[in-house]
């Protein structure tokens, strides 16, 4: 269990005191590729169909008018890449980032610059998360490590119509790999490397019966931090930071008793025990709180920068080792049945999530974030072929149920803040595709949202004997309850033509919505002190909506030897969500609050493209690139900062390029060689009026690079032994993943980053059997 916190998993809250700026900026960095069915591949060159499930049914990847980067669990681990956020690494225009409070807690996930710097149960996110057709709507422990995936699909563009709200960004799907039937199978893995990694993994697939199979599988992970930390009130001791330990647990029941039914349940538990990330602050803060006279102004550090050189030295202030914890747990069952003129699939998902992380860059600014969570969904898919197959169509429901509880505890500022947030959604969706000509095709969709949420202030909180947060209890006192409906349609028409076999073009127009929702820290103060009724806060905020135009290609030429699809896109924001502070009333205290509020509009624009060659046999070569660019527009905050022309999007410039090549040495024992190299280019991540406040670096976030590679042999092609020696960041390079700039006026400018991984490598033995 976490430590005498209660249950949960994703969080973000950004603490009042924290947040309380006149302008605020999160930072980040990333890029990736998937694959959502199965790959046929016969070994002959140019004969690689990848089968996605985009547009929740069957299809090549190459015949789907959606820009989508596919790939298998074998492509992501001989490209050196462990972890769900390295996905981000093979996909242009896809970034995942430790979050810039949260650390390596959270993930901010970034598709063509659309993102979320909060994860209370309050908000959403701007890119959907799917594991085997369930929603996660949290990112807590998302740098934890995939094992045993068949794919992952990458769609990038508003995918409400099929996916619902809160994909406006896009969708990550991943899919684990299913029971075989009749199969008796599995596999053994250990990894050793440096910083005293030891991982294991071990998967059994049992048959039960001719319809009935089980696949079980456990993971373990366990590596020393990267930095170390000096704890500043006790000079020689120090703290590990940066550290992986993870234990993951795995059951998949596979039922087909017919061709015309079958059931796949799936059920996994995930526990993570790490210390923060590193991070470094490039700036000292002060913050100064005006008393009443005669009496000084309070001055309050919020920062203190990081002196020692050495750049794996984090900057810690705790008494005791600073910590990152996280378990969650997922159940999840899809049925599918033929009904002769169509099918009916049912998925059915429940999700318990419990975080708490400590962090503090100054003496007094010791935080505590922390959430439990759970969710509950349904969703009812009808789908089927009209006209003589000149029609397919699809139809459905889908219903959720989330409730969950955020902790923000600042001790040094007497902040003990708890909110309770309950989200309820239905929607009704439609989509279908009519053959115009046998070369043209028609899609269109829409699906209407409608979500009743409700947040109240929870406590009181209090600090055990160990200074961790404990007795906090919901419904105690006299409670604020706020609550509001939310509701919206999204859409899609898209016309994609094929003048061959190997080419298609594609033309679209979607529109998707992230959810309106109900300020946590506005309910909050409103109850602790009823002088904010006022009207000073406003407690909701509006739904945001975005269109996006777009066009692209896909082709395969060269008798398939060379894949190249490339795709640009124009979106335009209404009512886009973001922080701002706002001024609270004399008579309530003065000072601010920073909530969650509405920019008047904001528009984003760019391209990507991926090329695959295989330019002689065994030898396969790949490129990505992705460019986008955007910022907001009629926004002057609370507090009178023009924010016009404020850069949102993420970094600039994503730019990869992989090589493998394999080769018989002998008979039944095969060699493979793996390159992989990742550009991230440089981002502001203040406003262009800003830059001259923030010296030197600390405005932008710097460009880097990254190079992996990796040897592997198969010693017994037909005994299934594999053996690998791999590297990452061969370069050592130093770097930054992420950040956050905070503005507090005059002396108080903040400027936090957080360290990249350093050089690792290993050996990685598998015996699959």
């Amino acid at each position: 269990m976490i430590q005498n916190f209660v249950r949960a998993r994703s969080v973000v809250r950004v603490s009042a005191l924290a947040l309380a700026a006149a302008s605020f900026s999160a930072v980040s960095s990333g890029s990736a590729s998937a694959q959502a069915g199965e790959e046929a591949d016969s070994g002959e060159a140019g004969e690689n169909v990848i089968i996605v499930t985009a547009r929740k049914q069957e299809e090549d990847v190459q015949d789907v008018p959606i820009a989508i980067t596919a790939f298998s669990g074998e492509t992501f681990q001989d490209a050196g890449l462990v972890e769900f956020t390295d996905v981000a690494k093979l996909t242009p225009n896809f970034d995942a980032r430790p979050n810039a409070t949260a650390q390596n807690l959270v993930a901010d996930l970034n598709i063509r610059g659309q993102t979320s710097a909060f994860f209370t149960v309050n908000s959403d996110q701007a890119v959907g998360i799917i594991v085997n057709g369930a929603p996660i709507t949290r990112g807590t422990s998302l740098f934890s490590n995939l094992f045993d995936v068949e794919q992952i699909e990458v769609l990038k563009g508003p995918q409400g119509t099929l996916f619902g709200k809160n994909t406006i960004g896009g969708v990550v799907s991943v899919t684990t790999t299913a029971p075989k039937l009749g199969e008796f199978s599995g596999y053994g893995e250990v990894t050793v490397g440096n910083f005293d990694r030891i991982d294991a993994e071990a998967v059994l697939n049992v048959p039960l019966g001719d319809t009935v199979a089980a696949r079980f599988g456990a993971a373990i992970t366990s590596r020393d931090g990267f930095g170390q930390t000096t704890q500043a009130f006790s000079p020689g001791v120090e703290f590990e930071l940066a550290d992986d330990d993870e234990i993951f647990f795995r059951g998949s029941l596979l039922v087909e008793p017919n061709d015309s039914f079958s059931l796949r349940i799936n059920a996994d538990y995930h526990e993570n025990n790490e210390a923060p990330s590193i991070q470094r602050t490039l700036l000292p803060a002060i913050l100064q709180i005006p008393l009443p006279p005669p009496l000084d102004p309070l001055m309050i550090p919020l920062a203190l920068p990081s002196g020692d050189p050495d750049f794996f030295a984090g900057l810690q202030h705790r008494e005791v080792q600073p910590f990152a914890d996280a378990e969650e747990f997922n159940i999840n069952a899809t049925a599918t049945l033929d009904l002769g003129g169509a099918t009916l699939t049912s998925i059915t998902s429940y999700r318990e999530q419990e975080s708490l992380i400590n962090l503090q860059f100054a003496p007094t600014t010791e935080i505590f974030l922390g959430q439990d969570s759970d969710i509950f969904a349904q969703e009812l898919r009808l789908n089927g072929s009209a006209l003589g197959d000149r029609l397919s169509w699809q139809g459905g429901a889908f219903y959720s149920s989330e409730s969950g509880v955020d902790l923000d505890v600042l001790p040094g500022a007497g902040l003990f803040e708890a909110t309770a947030a309950d989200n309820e959604t239905f929607s009704l969706f439609t989509q279908g595709t009519f053959a115009l000509t046998d070369q043209l095709n028609l899609t269109a969709g829409v699906r209407w949202t409608t979500e009743d949420r409700a947040v109240s202030a929870s406590g009181p909180i209090t600090l055990g004997a160990d200074g961790l947060p404990t007795g906090f209890s919901l419904g105690a006192g006299d409670l604020v309850e706020v609550s509001n409906t939310f509701d919206g349609f999204s859409w899609l028409v898209s016309l994609d033509y094929s003048p061959t076999e190997d080419v298609l073009l594609y033309a679209s127009i979607s529109r998707g919505f992230r959810s309106g929702g109900i300020d946590q820290t506005a309910v909050f103060n409103i109850s602790s002190d009823p002088a904010l009724n006022v009207g000073d806060v406003e407690t909701n905020f509006l739904s945001e909506f975005v269109t996006n135009f777009e066009v692209g290609f896909k082709s395969d030429f060269l008798d398939n030897r060379v894949r190249f699809n490339a795709s640009g896109f124009y979106t335009d924001f209404d009512d886009p969500q973001l922080l701002d502070a706002v001024p609270v009333s004399d008579e309530a205290g003065g000072g601010l609050i920073t909530i969650l509020a509405n920019a008047g509009s904001a528009e984003l624009m760019g391209f990507e493209a991926e090329l695959t060659a295989e330019p002689v046999d065994d030898l396969t070569l790949g490129g990505t690139v992705g460019y986008v660019d955007g910022e907001l527009a009629d926004f002057v905050n609370a507090v009178g900062v023009d924010q016009n022309g404020f850069p949102i999007g993420g970094r600039n410039w994503t730019f990869t390029l992989s090589g493998r090549y394999e080769t018989d040495i002998s008979e039944g024992a095969r060699l493979g060689f793996q390159a992989n190299f990742f550009w991230f280019g440089s981002e502001d991540v203040v406003a262009p009026e800003q830059l001259d406040l923030f010296a030197g670096d600390a405005g932008i976030l710097p460009s880097y690079n990254i190079l992996n590679a990796q040897i592997d042999l198969d010693l017994d092609v037909a005994a299934g032994l594999n053996i690998a020696v791999f590297g990452t960041n061969l370069t050592d390079e130093e770097f930054f993943v992420s950040g956050a700039n905070f503005n507090f006026g005059p002396g108080a400018l903040i400027a936090n980053r957080t360290v990249g991984d350093p050089r690792t490598y290993g050996i990685r033995i598998r015996q699959n059997f």
